[in-house]
């Protein structure tokens, strides 16, 4: 009897030992892994700490022997604030050369100025600097993402759209920061910092082509190129008062730009636009010909080429004169600032005295709801932004990621059943809408591919039915939902500023001034603070459509005359 209760005794011991030799080797398991990030993220912070102070080296190395300007401020100032045409008349006066601090094109272009200055005129781009976004492939230069994986990995050649930009005669003086991963609107990463807006500097700039905005605001480039999956180059042109043009996919090779991770290279269905961010839609119009131009892309390097891609050349605009002009400026009931729905008005209102039709757009609110769930929900349906910390390569995500990253971390049951109960009961109702996005296997992602097929059938077919030519609608980031939906329909889209925010009124969300609702309260004290900054609507229409959009753009422009109105900031 006794034997037999200390065998009972052995026996628990054995379970209770064995229970803590199990709970203390995942305890070590789950401290290892801790420890292994944590070295991770250090070694890539190092090497960003690397890459930025070599960067600020080779500033202060330029700072210590500047090349004075030989220029009249008469000249610098026409210079600074001239688009691609003006600049071009100046190189041909005689009145300037092409910038003295630009690389060792510049100076061969000058040689050529003198022995034939017709030359001018003979390339689209021939003397004018020109940007790029720091994620397109450059020979000799990085495309880091903000990521010190990325870093010290320099291009051995060009990518596409630069390899234009040369033929063209551009000469390419700057690289433009991006958020961290580019998949934010926050311009920011552990290399180069955060990018700064020139109309207030402790306002954001957008993303992720932030940088490209910056630079066009302070008049730091012409023109500039920047990509957009998301409003990456229109977000950007409106915090920044610019204007930004996201051409249709159809129209612009895939290749050319660096790919993230070798998972976001097989997205197909969230395609990635490239396209002009200037101060001018002559200047957009200048670059958009160049990029769709037939006889360029045929010179530039045969290894460097889309073999699925045809380019087809930017045509005449459409020459009907009464165009049928649809606008909204709430979609699936997110409600925008009154300053953003005075601009959408203001713009019908210059559209109407210039002979067009304006006319309300409606869709069925079914539609709405799904195209503003699908950006979301391709994002995260592979389970917590996977493809993206793949890129990582155990660096840490900027904070700007922290939502992003929870929601998808978080799986369908815990969101209907736990959180969506909570939500409901904090009348939560924006963060409601947007809560059953999460990770989907193969079958439901195809599911959802085909769904959002029809979807995008369907609202153009609306268009259609409607007789609509061209939509206006409001160019607001808090939240992004305008931005992303012309995405997900594959539109080719313009932001261009109409106005400012004036006064206090126009910081105002109508009905949602004491709401309950997380988003509007965050909008509303984000907005604190923005009288003064640019206002910006955007264009868009049918797929392939390019021409329409830039027309329109173009007559508002004219009519509008904001850079004559508001003058873009004087830097110290």
């Amino acid at each position: 009897m006794n034997f037999q209760r200390i065998q009972k005794l052995n026996q628990r011991d054995i379970i209770r030992g064995s229970i803590l030799i199990v709970l203390s080797s995942g305890f070590g398991i789950w401290t290892l892994g801790k420890i292994s990030n944590y070295l991770k993220h250090k070694k890539m912070e190092k090497i960003c700490l690397e890459k930025r102070k070599r960067a600020i080296e080779a500033i202060n190395n330029y700072k210590q022997n500047p090349q004075e300007c030989q220029l009249s401020e008469d000249i610098q100032n026409q210079i600074l604030n001239g688009n691609v045409a003006q600049i071009k008349q100046l190189l041909y006066d005689g009145r300037t050369t092409v910038f003295e601090t630009a690389l060792e094109e510049a100076k061969k272009q000058d040689e050529e100025i003198k022995k034939d200055r017709n030359v001018i005129n003979q390339y689209g781009l021939f003397g004018i600097p020109v940007s790029v976004k720091e994620t397109f492939i450059q020979r000799n230069f990085d495309q880091t993402f903000g990521l010190g994986a990325n870093c010290f990995k320099a291009a051995q050649e060009d990518g596409i759209q630069v390899a234009q930009i040369r033929q063209a005669r551009g000469i390419i003086i700057a690289r433009t920061n991006v958020p961290q991963v580019a998949m934010t609107f926050e311009s920011f990463n552990h290399i180069y910092g955060r990018t700064r807006n020139p109309w207030n500097i402790n306002r954001a700039v957008g993303g992720s082509s932030g940088g490209e905005g910056a630079l066009a605001a302070a008049r730091g480039s012409v023109l500039g190129i920047g990509s957009d999956i998301g409003g990456s180059i229109r977000i950007p042109a409106a915090f920044c008062g610019v204007y930004g043009f996201k051409p249709y996919t159809g129209r612009i090779p895939d290749y050319g730009e660096a790919k993230i991770s070798i998972a976001t290279a097989g997205l197909m269905q969230l395609k990635i636009s490239r396209g002009p961010i200037a101060r001018c839609v002559d200047d957009l119009i200048v670059l958009t010909k160049i990029l769709f131009d037939k006889e360029i892309y045929s010179k530039i390097p045969q290894s460097i080429k889309d073999p699925y891609f045809q380019p087809q050349e930017l045509g005449e605009f459409p020459k009907k004169k009464q165009l049928r002009v649809g606008y909204f400026d709430i979609f699936n009931d997110l409600v925008a600032p009154n300053c953003m729905s005075r601009a959408v008005k203001e713009t019908c209102q210059i559209l109407k005295d210039l002979g067009h039709e304006i006319v309300e757009f409606k869709v069925d609110k079914k539609l709405q709801s799904f195209i503003a769930n699908c950006f979301l929900k391709i994002l995260v349906a592979d389970g917590g932004m996977k493809s993206y910390i793949q890129a990582l390569n155990g660096q840490n995500f900027i904070q700007e990621y922290d939502l992003l990253v929870f929601n998808s971390n978080r799986s369908l049951r815990f969101k209907k059943f736990i959180l969506q109960p909570f939500l409901k009961l904090f009348r939560q109702n924006t963060l409601l809408e947007y809560n059953n996005n999460s990770k989907v296997d193969v079958y439901q992602y195809l599911v959802d591919s085909g769904l959002r097929k029809q979807t995008n059938l369907q609202f153009c077919q609306a268009i259609v039915d409607q007789g609509i030519d061209v939509i206006i609608s409001p160019a607001f980031g808090l939240p992004a939902i305008i931005y992303l939906m012309w995405n997900v329909l594959d539109f080719p889209a313009g932001s261009l500023p109409i106005t400012t925010v004036q006064n206090d009124q126009d910081l105002e969300i109508p009905g949602k001034q004491n709401s309950w609702d997380v988003i509007y309260r965050f909008m509303k004290n984000d907005l604190q603070g923005a009288i003064g900054l640019p206002v910006n609507v955007q264009v868009a229409a049918l797929p392939n459509q390019d021409e329409m959009v830039l027309r329109v753009m173009k007559e508002i422009e004219t009519a509008v005359k904001f850079n004559s109105k508001h003058p873009y900031p004087d830097l110290n």
